[in-house]
This record gives C-alpha cells, sequence and structure tokens, in this order.
C-alpha cells in the first residue's frame, strides 16, 4: 500500500468526509460557475481556489478541535499544537487528493483539448465516478461481499448523480 505525506495509506486519506467534501465542493462550484457552458480559466480558478481555502479550514479546524486531546500529562503547548496541526493535516488530504480528478477534466476545457460543455459536464460525470468509488472503497473497507460494495458504489454516487440533474435544471 503507498504511503501519503505524512505516513498513512492513500486508501485511508483518499476514502474519507474530507475527501467526499472535496468532490462535492468541486462538483458544486462547476454546478454554480460553470452556468455558461464555459469551462474558462476563470472557472478553473475560482473551483482550484475555492478547494485549496477550504482545505486549509478543514485543517484548521481540525488542529484547533484535538488541541485538547489527551498527550502525555505535561506535554509542552507546542508539541500539543504541532500534533493537532499534523493529525488534521493526516486526515484532510483527501479533500485535495479526491478533487485532482474532476479538476483535470475541468482542465481539459480550458486548454482547449475537449469542448467547454464537455468539460463541464464531464467534470460532473467524473465526479460520479469518483463518488461511486469512494462508496466502493468504504464498504471494501469492512466487508469482501460484492454486492454490499456495488449498494455503496451507488448509494455514494448518488449524491453525484444528484449535482447533474441540479446542473440540467439550473442551465
Amino acid at each position: 500500500m503507498a504511503a501519503s505525506p505524512s505516513g498513512g495509506s492513500i486508501v485511508t486519506i483518499i476514502v474519507s468526509e474530507p475527501a467526499i467534501h472535496g468532490v462535492i465542493l468541486v462538483a458544486g462550484l462547476v454546478v454554480i460557475l460553470g452556468n455558461s457552458e464555459e469551462a474558462s480559466w476563470d472557472v478553473l480558478v475560482k473551483v482550484i481556489a475555492t478547494l485549496v481555502v477550504f482545505w486549509a479550514a478543514h485543517v484548521y479546524a481540525g488542529a484547533v478541535a484535538h488541541l485538547g486531546d489527551e498527550y502525555e500529562g505535561d506535554t509542552p503547548w507546542r508539541t500539543r499544537a504541532l500534533r493537532a496541526v499534523r493529525d488534521s493535516l493526516d486526515h484532510s488530504w483527501g479533500m485535495l487528493l479526491a478533487g485532482v480528478i474532476p479538476v483535470v477534466v475541468l482542465t481539459l476545457g480550458t486548454l482547449n483539448l475537449v469542448s467547454d460543455q464537455y468539460a463541464i459536464w464531464g467534470t460532473l460525470w467524473a465526479t460520479v465516478v469518483v463518488l461511486g468509488v469512494l462508496g466502493w472503497l468504504g464498504v471494501a473497507s469492512w466487508t469482501p461481499l460484492p454486492q454490499a460494495r456495488m449498494l455503496g458504489a451507488v448509494i455514494t454516487s448518488l449524491l453525484g448523480l444528484l449535482l447533474v440533474i441540479l446542473k440540467a435544471l439550473v442551465k
């Protein structure tokens, strides 16, 4: 299993609440910002900037929330703070990593490698697929049953499908 920047496995980093939040954030922004069917640089920059800001806010909130976690009794405050930040980073990488695939698809439109319309819709469908994979992997962590894994994938994908439907209605 590959290691993350902080030492955890990539699967445990990716299959997390922040990962799902990151994918949904990218898709939601594309629904809102891509209203004109353009995958412009402006949309791409706003999506990436918002994803990074939300990731930083998630890391900060996690660190603050865990400053009071139980460590050794007389641990200095700097050590506690560094541990809290490190633990929050460990938990939050998935938000950035899971958002990469949809952002790459959106980038194809800004580089004129695909039409803007294909980039916008491709980004949304990529989020459905990424969410399905996250659902599959999440359920696979606790059961070997393929039916349960498929159900996890389908249920998680439905959130992305709702965003696709929303985009179709907002058009």
